[in-house]
């Protein structure tokens, strides 16, 4: 459905590739990683996306992007210049990128100026605005970020209701969810400037739990926020499991697991194999422990054979779902740019 416009991407990509890479990096090793996540991206219909946000760029100097979830994680993003997040900097490793879909807020342009511009470049598929919708189907309500699937043109699902809007942009009154996995989705939306003269990591924590959990574990540097900003995503990682053991003071913010790389680094560190480690990190970041007893307590056993402290498996147990680390680096990054303040958006007026 998408090959083509992914075999044209990966064509176009990977000559901008060397030329961007061989600037910064002289890493075969690098390089290569950057092949395999080209691979990825590629085998998950998303990678002539990142070749269309890397083209707008180039013709739009001004915008930046912030990428949500473990997207973060790819090098080839950074090296393309399309993300300010270092993977090899934080220790993000690409193969714990698994999303089916692209979520990207852009900064100092409308968001529309690029689903606009995505329409344009092809006669292939037609971008559908994603709602969701209650019991009622006349009701019809919006998400706070703005979901697009983007619909083959010689193809029309029948229980697909379409209507065009006032920007002639398709849009579905069905639940965009149900075609999630048939099709291209991104999620595209606005990253608002700060409200702000200081360039503060304090900007980072946005909501009453991560300014509550910040003043108990008193955060210092970057990598500590990061943390913390994770566990404000996470489900079931403070609440009902960690924040009992920091009261007790039988762990800190030091171990405090936090991220699915915390995880991962953990299982590392106790001579699990990486493929299973993975695995594990998977399994737990998804909260199937409670799910899928049985293959928790084959994973549980390896943890064990590699003297994994019984302290951590039941940390690990009680996990419904973890954030992936490079959100968070992402946020933090975004709240120490000084170029997305309000006083220095003044000055450049």
């Amino acid at each position: 459905m998408y090959e083509y416009l992914n075999t044209t991407a990966k064509e176009y990509l990977s000559k901008e590739l060397k030329i961007s890479f061989f600037k910064n990096f002289d890493s075969k090793d690098l390089f290569r990683r950057c092949e395999k996540e080209m691979d990825i991206l590629y085998d998950k219909n998303l990678l002539f996306v990142i070749e269309q946000l890397y083209k707008f760029k180039k013709e739009n100097k001004n915008v930046k992007y912030h990428f949500r979830g473990n997207i973060n994680n790819l090098l080839l993003l950074y090296v393309l210049d399309i993300s300010y997040v270092n993977p090899l900097e934080y220790n993000l490793p690409y193969e714990l990128f698994n999303d089916r879909t692209i979520n990207v807020d852009i900064i100092n342009e409308p968001s529309i100026l690029f689903i606009n511009y995505l329409e344009r470049q092809t006669d292939t598929f037609k971008i559908v605005h994603g709602f969701f919708v209650k019991e009622d189907i006349r009701e019809v309500n919006q998400l706070l970020e703005n979901h697009y699937l983007l619909l083959p043109c010689d193809y029309l699902d029948n229980n697909m209701l379409l209507r065009f809007n006032d920007l002639n942009i398709l849009e579905t009154i069905n639940d965009y969810r149900d075609y999630k996995d048939k099709y291209m989705i991104i999620r595209i939306d606005e990253k608002n400037v700060i409200k702000s003269d200081k360039v503060c990591l304090n900007n980072v924590f946005t909501n009453k739990f991560e300014k509550e959990i910040s003043k108990i574990l008193k955060p210092k540097t970057i990598n500590d926020y990061i943390k913390i900003k994770s566990i404000g995503h996470g489900t079931d990682v403070w609440n009902n499991n960690q924040d009992k053991l920091v009261k007790e003071k039988k762990i800190n913010l030091n171990n405090l697991i936090a991220t699915r790389e915390d995880i991962l680094e953990y299982l590392l560190n106790h001579k699990i194999k990486k493929d299973i480690a993975l695995d594990i990190t998977m399994f737990i970041s998804l909260g199937k422990s409670q799910k899928d007893p049985i293959k928790w307590e084959q994973y549980i056993k390896i943890m064990k054979e590699n003297k994994c402290e019984e302290i951590f498996i039941d940390i690990f147990s009680k996990i419904l779902f973890i954030f992936g680390r490079g959100q968070a680096v992402s946020e933090c990054l975004y709240a120490l740019d000084k170029n997305n303040y309000c006083k220095d958006k003044l000055k450049g007026r």
